[in-house]
C-alpha cells in the first residue's frame, strides 16, 4: 500500500515537472520569436531616422562594405523620398536554426505609396541576413533605383469661370535600372 502511494506521488510529481518544463520551453521559444520580430521592426525603424550605419550593425556579415551599404541605402531611400514606413509582422517561425519573419511593408514615396510582402531571415543572435531585395522585392545588388520626374505638357482645362479643372503638373516614377555587362 505504501509503495502504491509512493508510485502515485512520484507519477504526479513527474507529470508536474514535465508540464513545467514544457511551459518553460514554450514561453522561451515565444520570447525568441518576439526578439526576432523586434529585430526586423527595429531595423526598418532606423531608415526614417537616417541611421544607416546602425542598420549595418544589425546585419550578419555580408559581402558589402559598411560605406557601400550606408551609401546605397541612403541614396535609395532618400532618392525616392521614403517616409511613413510601416512594417506589419504577419508571421514568424523558426526553421533550421534561423527565424523567418514575414512582414508587409508600406511606404510613401515621391511616386506614391509602395506596398509589398517580404520575408526576412534573422539569425540566432538576432541579426538580419540582409540582401538588396529588402529595399524592393526584385532589387538585386547589380541594379540601381532611379527617380525621374516628368513634367506633363497638356495645357490647362478651365471651366467657364476660368477655374482650372486640369493643368500642367509633374509625375514621378520609381524604377529599377539593370546593369548590363557591368555597365550602367
Amino acid at each position: 500500500m505504501k509503495n502504491k502511494k509512493v508510485i502515485i506521488v512520484s507519477a504526479i510529481i513527474t507529470i508536474i515537472l514535465i508540464t513545467l518544463i514544457g511551459v518553460f520551453i514554450y514561453f522561451s521559444g515565444r520570447e525568441n520569436i518576439k526578439k526576432a520580430e523586434n529585430t526586423v521592426l527595429d531595423f526598418f525603424s532606423l531608415i526614417e531616422e537616417d541611421k544607416y550605419e546602425e542598420m549595418y550593425n544589425m546585419v550578419v556579415d555580408i559581402n558589402i562594405s559598411k560605406e557601400d551599404f550606408v551609401t546605397r541605402n541612403k541614396n535609395i531611400y532618400e532618392g525616392i523620398d521614403a517616409e511613413n514606413i510601416k512594417i506589419d509582422i504577419t508571421n514568424c517561425e523558426k526553421k533550421d536554426g534561423k527565424y523567418n519573419v514575414t512582414y508587409n511593408e508600406k511606404m510613401d514615396t515621391s511616386a506614391g505609396s509602395i506596398e509589398f510582402t517580404k520575408t526576412a531571415t534573422v539569425s540566432n543572435d538576432f541579426k538580419i541576413y540582409w540582401n538588396d531585395s529588402y529595399i524592393f522585392p526584385n532589387l538585386t545588388a547589380r541594379e540601381k533605383v532611379r527617380v525621374s520626374t516628368v513634367k506633363s505638357k497638356r495645357g490647362s482645362i478651365l471651366d467657364r469661370n476660368g477655374i482650372a479643372l486640369a493643368e500642367d503638373g509633374k509625375i514621378s516614377q520609381v524604377g529599377l535600372v539593370s546593369r548590363k555587362n557591368g555597365r550602367e
